[in-house]
């Protein structure tokens, strides 16, 4: 992730670029803040919790709070951050990564014997995050937070890389994380980038010595030296788990600096974006043409990532400084597109000019321009630079935050037509950041308000059926958009493309002549001078198009139209096949989902929007959509709540498209009674009070088998269950029907299915069980019999006699006539 080989350049000039700090530290409390993504992976890789049954969230649940626990006991205050939507720029990066980490692996999982796929080293090749972590670590982190003022979590407004700098801007602080966009990302009052695998635990501990025994008159002879020397026993540890059973902690880490490597580089620190935007990152995949990198053109083949770098460091400087001779002469470049455009043709020079013609040159540039932007961090409006300047944000004030109009397009809508606020959509919108902020609204939910799109996690399933993603959860996320879309609004369809004498005349009204001044590496206030600023502008023009927007409002291409052209849709990614392919979804109006599932009376002239009825109403209709609306039901606790609804749901989707369509796919996709009872109990607080069996005891300590069948079922909990958190918090339910991941045991769940002596009937209490089967009219699958080898018997036939050589002495046909006479 990030700047392509930057990774790599600065583990190889560590020395020269890094320094290290000791915690606790003399200076008392030290602010960091933390990648939420960056932790996640890291910690689940270091702490080897086996991932190939789903994922063992219990576990990472309580390792996430120690690993908080023990940073906040060294003096760190601890701000971590959570990515928000995706930005449409980062969707071919998004897609190739999904290819890359989640499918590839799939298939070369299913694709080898089971034999050698279970073996250690196979299954760390095959290596899958499971799609339940971050649950488990939200709900982990708001656990600690309720006990410990020095911990904080943020969930970003778009992009979670630049809100975490401008956060650490804000806090005077450093960045923790496993990005080194971090080292190219800059604000004012930013301390710099700790990557996250160079943080060091050490422990250390006075060992006794035994008393010595005077039982006899032997006497040890040791030096006087060697007496005063008392035995230390020093712990160390590489990542983020500390030593266990340790008290004396000490946290070491390594941390760069953006103006270090700036310096390093010898450019202003305001052109690091640029040198990343030149090198490659996380957007320029976007921007490939003919299926090929522009950074294939800019660098030749026998450059390695980390030369490319000092390479194009070097043509920026080249350019900046025509003429080093004239050390205190001015060099005025007409703009920094002239800049990139300067920097771009140097690059190609090696190329012959019939070549690249110039559209494609102008390409590159445009792409390097569009990459550049998006490290772009505002300056602070707010005078105290403190944080929560509103509810809204805790960065920006409302004007400023672009958080605010993806949850606002319906009241833009209200207001131009009516001219006056709606009070309803407020308290709407209002709701809905209040759970965003705190964390009860899925930034899965926002990718749909953002742009349109959706992306349910892919795990392992099996790459020869149709993704659980479509088959599970999109029945249940059809009503997700459709509540979004009441309640908030959805972008628009895209219009179509615009005239050719359009693009033209904003072309012309566009101003990329703004002068700026490239001053000498002796002048003082180089590091002060944002060479990028003109860029800030194009960024606007670029995203907004040809339109100009009103200054009163957010800019918002919904906010801008009263009536929709055509049917709002959203695209889905998922897995086809051994790929990632769209699924484009058209969103139909709520007031018909509503009438089908026979509630019409929400919908009717004067009724309260549906994100401001009350608790119980938005319950009763999830209940309802979900088949599930019983007494039984509505009485559990909310932690019993959403294992119940997993259950039903798979039984009932399940059942209904084999009657839609009968094959033996589908006939194998239903569950048996045995099958749903063993994902209940994987789900239970405390789930081997009752599991006696000493072979399933066996199994669950050791690791079970793997199976397909099981892996295929794990893969249809686990869609299920994020199908209905996601819905739970689209309705604003997150505090009634909770987050249930961190319960959640994979390696518990294979080893239930895999121990057919074990009936489960005592783990799953008569109340539990009743609120999944009542009302139920899908029937449960046969439980097939494994086939056993039959013992051998002891009465084998006789084998026939040997004939021997005869006694008698008498020839063979002398035999013959005697058997005839």
């Amino acid at each position: 992730m990030g700047v392509h080989g930057l990774t790599t350049y600065l583990r190889d000039n560590r020395r020269a670029l890094s320094k290290t700090i000791e915690l606790p530290g003399p200076d008392g409390n030290l602010p960091v803040v933390v990648d939420g993504w960056s932790f996640i992976y890291t910690l689940y890789h270091q702490s080897t919790l086996p991932w190939v049954y789903g994922g063992e969230y219990r576990e990472f649940h309580q390792l996430v709070k120690s690993v908080v626990q023990a940073w906040l006991q060294v003096g760190l205050q601890v701000h971590f951050v959570f990515d928000g939507a995706y930005p449409d720029l980062k969707f071919a990066t998004c897609v190739a990564r999904l290819a890359q980490s989640h499918i590839q692996p799939g298939l070369l999982f299913f694709r080898t014997s089971p034999a050698s796929r279970s073996t250690p080293r196979s299954l760390n090749e095959t290596r899958i995050l499971p799609p339940l972590t971050y649950g488990a670590c939200v709900q982990a982190l708001r656990e600690v937070q309720g006990d410990n003022d020095s911990l904080h979590t943020h969930f970003a407004d778009e992009e979670g890389d630049p809100y975490a700098v401008e956060l650490a801007g804000r806090l005077n602080a450093y960045v923790v994380g496993n990005d080194s966009d971090f080292v190219v990302l800059n604000t004012e009052g930013y301390r710099g980038y700790i990557p996250i695998y160079d943080m060091v635990w050490h422990a250390t501990s006075v060992a006794v010595d035994d008393p010595e025994d005077k039982s006899d008159d032997f006497q040890v002879v040791v030096r006087p030296k060697s007496q005063r020397k008392t035995k230390v026993d020093l712990t160390a540890g590489n990542g983020l788990i500390p030593p266990p059973n340790s008290k004396d902690l000490k946290l070491f880490v390594t941390a760069y600096s953006p103006v270090c490597l700036a310096q390093h580089f010898k450019l202003p620190v305001t052109l690091l974006p640029l040198l990343g935007a030149i090198a490659g990152n996380d957007f320029t995949p976007q921007m490939e043409s003919n299926k090929r990198r522009f950074q294939s053109l800019l660098f030749e083949r026998h450059l390695s990532v980390t030369q490319r770098l000092e390479h194009a460091a070097s043509v920026i400087r080249n350019v900046l400084n025509p003429n080093p001779a004239h050390r205190k002469s001015r060099y005025e470049l007409g703009s920094v597109l002239y800049l990139i455009e300067r920097t771009v043709n140097t690059l190609l020079n090696r190329f012959d000019s019939s070549t690249l013609g110039p559209g494609e040159v102008g390409q590159v540039v445009d792409n390097i321009v569009e990459a550049t932007l998006q490290y772009a961090i505002p300056k602070s409006t707010v005078p105290d630079s403190s944080l929560w300047p509103s509810p809204v944000c805790a960065l920006h004030p409302p004007e400023a935050c672009s958080f605010l109009p993806m949850v606002s397009r319906r009241l833009f809508h209200e207001l131009q037509d009516r001219g006056v606020e709606d009070e309803e959509l407020l308290q709407v919108r209002e709701n809905v950041i209040n759970a965003y902020r705190n964390g009860l609204f899925s930034p899965k939910n926002m990718d749909v308000l953002s742009t349109a799109t959706c992306w349910p996690k892919i795990f392992l399933e099996n790459p020869d059926a149709e993704t659980v993603s479509r088959s599970i959860g999109q029945p249940i996320r059809c009503w997700v958009y459709s509540i979004l879309d009441d309640a908030v609004g959805l972008p628009d369809p895209p219009g179509p493309p615009a005239s050719e004498d359009e693009d033209e005349e904003a072309q012309e009204e566009s101003d990329d002549e703004e002068v700026i001044e490239v001053v000498e590496e002796d002048s003082d206030d180089e590091s002060n001078i944002d060479l990028l600023a003109p860029l800030k502008g194009e960024l606007d023009r670029l995203h907004r198009g040809t339109e100009a927007v009103p200054s009163e409002a957010p800019a918002s291409v919904s906010s801008r139209r009263t009536q929709r052209s055509s049917p709002t849709v959203v695209t889905e990614y998922l897995r086809r096949g051994i790929r990632v392919g769209e699924d484009t979804i058209e969103v139909t109006p709520l007031n018909e989902l509503l009438e089908s599932i026979g509630l019409p009376h929400y919908t009717e002239e004067g009724s309260p929007l549906l994100l401001v009825r009350s608790e119980d109403d938005r319950l009763g209709l999830l209940l309802k959509l979900l088949k599930s609306d019983t007494q039984e039901i509505r009485a559990l606790s909310p932690t019993k709540l959403v294992p119940v609804l997993v259950t039903r749901w798979l039984i009932q989707v399940l059942d209904a498209r084999l009657q839609e369509n009968w094959s033996k796919e589908r006939e194998k996709e239903v569950w048996s009674e045995r099958e749903v009872r063993c994902l209940l109990t994987a789900f239970s607080e405390s789930p081997t009070a009752s599991y006696t069996s000493e072979k399933a005891q066996e199994e669950s300590v050791a690791l079970p088998d793997i199976a397909d069948r099981h892996v295929q079922l794990t893969a249809q909990a686990l869609a299920a269950l994020e199908a209905v958190e996601q819905l739970a918090q689209a309705l604003l339910l997150g505090e009634r029907v909770p987050s249930v991941g961190h319960f959640f045991s994979g390696k518990l769940f294979h080893a239930l299915l895999s121990d057919s002596t074990y009936t489960h009937t005592s783990d799953t209490n008569s109340l539990y069980w009743d609120a999944v089967t009542i009302g139920l009219s899908a029937p449960f699958r046969e439980e097939v019999l494994k086939r056993t080898k039959k013992a051998r018997t002891a009465n084998l036939a006789n084998p026939p006699p040997k004939l021997g050589k005869s006694r008698s002495g008498q020839g063979f046909y002398a035999l013959l006539g005697s058997d005839m006479s």
